[in-house]
C-alpha cells in the first residue's frame, strides 16, 4: 500500500487487502489536518480605555500586537495613531503578554504611547 505525501492517507493498490485499521488511521489523519487548518493566526477586536491597567483577552498568547486609536475628536482623543508591540522585543511597561491575551498599562505609568486613555476606543490585531 502507498500513502499520500501530506496526510499519510492510504492509496490502495489493486492487490492490497483493505483493513478497518487503515480506514481508522486515514480518518484520524484527516481529522488532525482539518484541526490544524482551522487555527486562525490572528484575532481582531476593540476595547475602551479605562485609564487603569486592563487585560484584553484574545484566546491565545500573542507574539505581536498592533493597537490603533479608532476614535478621533475631543481634547483627550487620539488621532489615528498606532503602536506595535512584540513579545520577542521588550514591550516596556506599555503592554504585557499573557497566555490568553495582553495587558495594557495604566496611563499614569506611561502616558505615551496612549493606548488606554479613559473613554477612548482602540482597535487591535493580535498575531499568534
Amino acid at each position: 500500500m502507498n500513502y499520500t505525501e501530506n496526510y499519510h492517507l492510504p492509496q490502495w493498490e489493486e492487490t492490497d487487502r483493505i483493513m478497518r485499521t487503515d480506514f481508522n488511521d486515514a480518518m484520524a489523519n484527516i481529522d488532525q489536518g482539518v484541526a490544524r487548518a482551522a487555527v486562525v493566526p490572528f484575532a481582531v477586536g476593540s476595547y475602551v480605555g479605562k485609564g487603569a491597567a486592563q487585560e484584553i483577552t484574545v484566546g491565545f498568547r500573542p507574539s505581536f500586537v498592533i493597537i490603533a486609536a479608532s476614535q478621533a475628536g475631543g481634547i483627550n482623543s487620539e488621532m489615528g495613531g498606532f503602536s506595535g508591540f512584540s513579545e520577542a522585543q521588550t514591550s516596556g511597561d506599555n503592554v504585557t503578554f499573557t497566555d490568553t491575551g495582553f495587558i495594557v498599562a495604566s496611563v499614569t505609568s506611561l502616558p505615551y504611547p496612549r493606548i488606554n486613555r479613559g473613554g477612548n476606543t482602540y482597535a487591535y490585531i493580535a498575531f499568534r
